[in-house]
């Protein structure tokens, strides 16, 4: 039951806020959707949070789907990552900041799982 609710009120509570949108801006949020920085940088990173719970909440713990969210997370961050140090020139402080952050994250998953 908890992973109908995990995946079904989200996809619900959006259908129903895009469905009372107007026009132009469903228009706006659809050309957002479709461009390739969210499907490959922001869609894997929700997606992945949401494997990884469902892997956590099932019964004996489905290690393989905690896996594979994490690296649908880690995935979507490299590319978000590396859209903004390509097209906003991040500050090279910015960019070392954001490797010592993956390679802590990434350890820490080894470790703890």
């Amino acid at each position: 039951m908890y992973i109908v609710f995990l995946w079904g009120l989200p996809i619900l509570f959006t259908w129903r806020s895009f469905s009372k949108m107007e026009k132009e801006k469903r228009r706006e949020i659809s050309k957002e959707i479709k461009a390739p920085l969210f499907i490959l940088g922001v869609a894997p990173i929700i997606i992945g949070l949401l494997v990884i719970l469902t892997g956590s909440v099932s019964a004996p713990g489905i290690k393989v789907l905690q896996h594979s969210g994490i690296g649908l997370v880690f995935f979507g961050w490299c590319v978000v990552w590396v859209e903004g140090l390509v097209n906003r020139n991040k500050s090279t402080a910015k960019s070392i900041a954001m490797i010592v952050m993956w390679i802590i994250d990434i350890v820490t998953y080894i470790y703890l799982f």
